[in-house]
C-alpha cells in the first residue's frame, strides 16, 4: 500500500507494526521488501513525495565548516526512491581487506568479515540489475612485483528504486508506505533503552504530529541524515539518541576524488583503466586502500606533433615525455631528429578514489539554524588526514614507477600534492569527492568506538537499527551502493529471525 501521510486516515497508525523503516531509498526499500517477504508488517515512512520538491529538499540544507565540499542539498535526494534517483550505477563490492583490522591504519576494520556479506551477492545483483560478475573479472597486469590489481566496475542501468518497486509496494499487503512523513522524534521508554514510538509530521504546519508504533525501528535516511536526526532527538537524552559515547556524527568520510598526476602515454589507452593496490603493497607501504583511474586524453596532430616509437632511443623518448608533461607545446629542438608520423600522441590523467581514514575529527555536527520542523541543520566538518595525503602520494609514486617499468609512459605529480602542506583543489577545479557519505554511525564491536553493533543495532537501544552507508566502519575505495544493499538484505534476515522468535 502506498499513501500520502498528509491525507491518510490517522486510524491506520493505531496498529503496531512489526517494523517501522524510515527512509525509502535503496537501504529502506530493500529492507522493507526483505521483511515483507517473511510475512512481517512494515511501515515504510518517506519524507518526500513521488517527485522532488523544494519543500522536501530544503531539510538537507546545511553548512560546510571544514574542507570545501558540495552544497549538502544537492548531494542527496529526499523523495521516494532516495538517491537512486540520480545514482550513476557504479557497482562493486568492498574488498576482503577493507573489512580487516590493519595495524597501520587507526580504527580500521569491521566487526564482520566480507564473507558475512558474500551470501547476498546474487540478490544484490538482481536488485541492482547488474551483469554477471563473470563479465567484470580482474584483468592481468604485467609487473615485476605484485603491487597492483587491475579491476573493473559493473554498471547498473542504473536502477531507479522508485520506478522498479513502486507498483510492488502499492500492491503489497505487508508494506504500508506513507509519503511526506517527516521523522521529528523517537520516543524512548523510561529506561531509555527502547524506542516506543516514532513521531512524524507532514508539511502542513497546521497538522498535528502523529506517531507510528512498531516492535522494531530502522533509520535509513542517508549517511549524513541518520546522524543529524539522532543528534537532534534530545528530548529524553541531552546528547542525542545512541550518542552516550559521543560517536554519533564522527568519522564522516567521502572518497577523495582528485587528479593526482598528468601523464604522457607511450602505449595506446582506449578507455579508462582501474587499478588498486594489493594487500601486500598496502602493508609494505603503510597506506590505505585506493583506486587509481588512468584516464586517457587525446592530442590531435594540429595541436601537437605526434611521436614515433620505432627507432627512438629510450633516452630521447624519456626527455620528450618529461617535456610533454611540463609543456604541451613541445620545443622543436627536441623533435627535429625524430620522425613524427600518425597516430596522434596521447596524454592522460591519473585520478584517484581513495579510502579515507576513520577520523573522529571529521564529523557531522549541528548548527543553530533550524529547518521547517524545528530540527537543527547540519554543520559538516570534512577533514582529510596526513595518512590520506601520504596514501595519494604513495599511489602516484608507485604507479609512476610501474608505468616507467613497463614503458607505458611517464607522469608528473600534481603540484598541489607535492606541497608540504597540500591545499586540496576545490569543487570548481576537480571532482573533490564521490558524494559518498560514510561512517557517521560506524559499526563497532565496542560502544566506545562506534554507534552500532555487528547487526547494525544501536548499542544503547535494544530495538533501533541503522541502514545505509553511515554504518561503514572502513570505507574502502569502491562506490557504496552495492554494499548498502548487501547490508540491508542481511539486516532484513537478522530482524526477521529476531521478530519471528
Amino acid at each position: 500500500m502506498l499513501d500520502d501521510a498528509t491525507t491518510a486516515d490517522r486510524s491506520a497508525f493505531e496498529q503496531t507494526f512489526d517494523a517501522c523503516v524510515i527512509g525509502a531509498g535503496p537501504a529502506g526499500i530493500t529492507l522493507a521488501r526483505r521483511l515483507a517477504a517473511q510475512g512481517l508488517t512494515v511501515a515504510l515512512m518517506e519524507a518526500g513525495g513521488l517527485d522532488i520538491t523544494e519543500e522536501s529538499q530544503d531539510a538537507y540544507r546545511g553548512t560546510n565548516v571544514g574542507m570545501e565540499y558540495f552544497d549538502l542539498d544537492i548531494c542527496r535526494l529526499r523523495y521516494f526512491g532516495g538517491t537512486s534517483n540520480h545514482w550513476g550505477g557504479w557497482s562493486r563490492a568492498l574488498e576482503a581487506v577493507d573489512f580487516k583490522k590493519k595495524s597501520w591504519v587507526p580504527l580500521s576494520g569491521w566487526p564482520i568479515e566480507q564473507l558475512t556479506l558474500d551470501p547476498y551477492r546474487a540478490e544484490a545483483d538482481a536488485i541492482l540489475d547488474l551483469p554477471s560478475a563473470t563479465e567484470a573479472p580482474n584483468l592481468p597486469v604485467r609487473q615485476k612485483a605484485y603491487d597492483f590489481e587491475r579491476f573493473q566496475f559493473r554498471f547498473s542501468p542504473p536502477t531507479r528504486f522508485a520506478e522498479k518497486y513502486q507498483a510492488e509496494i502499492e500492491d503489497s499487503a505487508q508494506i504500508a508506505c506513507y509519503l511526506n512523513a517527516n521523522l521529528v522524534d523517537l520516543r524512548l521508554d523510561d529506561a531509555r533503552h527502547a524506542v516506543t514510538a516514532a513521531v512524524f509530521r507532514t508539511y502542513d504546519p497546521a497538522a498535528a504530529p502523529f506517531t507510528v508504533t512498531a516492535r522494531t525501528y530502522a533509520l535509513c535516511t542517508g549517511g549524513i541524515e541518520n546522524a543529524r536526526l539522532l543528534l537532534n532527538f534530545t528530548s529524553q537524552t541531552p546528547d542525542g539518541i545512541g550518542n552516550g559515547s559521543g560517536w554519533v556524527g564522527r568519522c564522516f568520510a567521502d572518497h577523495p576524488h582528485f587528479i593526482l598526476a598528468e601523464c604522457v602515454l607511450r602505449v595506446l589507452v582506449r578507455e579508462r583503466e582501474f587499478y588498486q593496490p594489493t594487500e601486500l603493497f598496502m602493508e609494505e607501504h603503510g597506506c590505505l586502500n585506493f583506486g587509481i583511474r588512468l584516464e586517457p586524453r587525446w592530442i590531435w596532430p594540429n595541436e601537437l606533433p605526434t611521436i614515433a616509437v620505432e627507432d627512438m632511443p629510450p633516452e630521447d623518448f624519456n626527455i620528450l615525455l618529461d617535456k610533454l608533461v611540463r609543456d604541451p607545446f613541445v620545443d622543436r629542438s627536441l623533435t627535429d631528429r625524430l620522425v613524427l608520423p600518425q597516430p596522434p600522441g596521447q596524454t592522460g590523467v591519473l585520478r584517484t578514489a581513495c579510502e579515507a581514514v576513520a577520523n573522529p575529527d571529521s564529523r557531522v555536527t549541528l548548527s543553530d539554524d533550524t529547518d521547517a520542523f524545528g530540527l537543527r541543520r547540519v554543520a559538516l566538518d570534512w577533514r582529510l588526514s596526513a595518512q590520506d595525503v601520504e596514501t595519494m602520494r604513495t599511489a602516484v609514486v608507485a604507479f609512476g614507477a610501474h608505468m616507467a617499468e613497463q614503458n607505458i609512459g611517464r607522469l608528473q605529480m600534481a603540484p598541489w600534492l607535492e606541497a608540504d602542506a597540500p591545499k586540496f583543489p576545490g569543487i570548481a577545479d576537480d571532482e573533490v569527492g564521490g558524494k559518498h557519505h560514510l561512517g557517521t554511525t560506524r559499526m563497532s564491536s565496542d560502544p566506545e568506538t562506534g554507534v552500532v553493533d555487528r547487526n547494525c543495532r544501536v548499542h544503547e537501544v535494544t530495538n533501533l537499527y541503522i541502514g545505509g552507508s553511515s554504518v561503514f566502519a572502513s570505507t574502502g575505495h569502491c562506490n557504496p551502493t552495492y554494499t548498502i544493499v548487501q547490508l540491508a538484505l542481511r539486516l532484513g534476515d537478522h530482524l526477521g529471525e529476531r521478530l519471528r522468535a
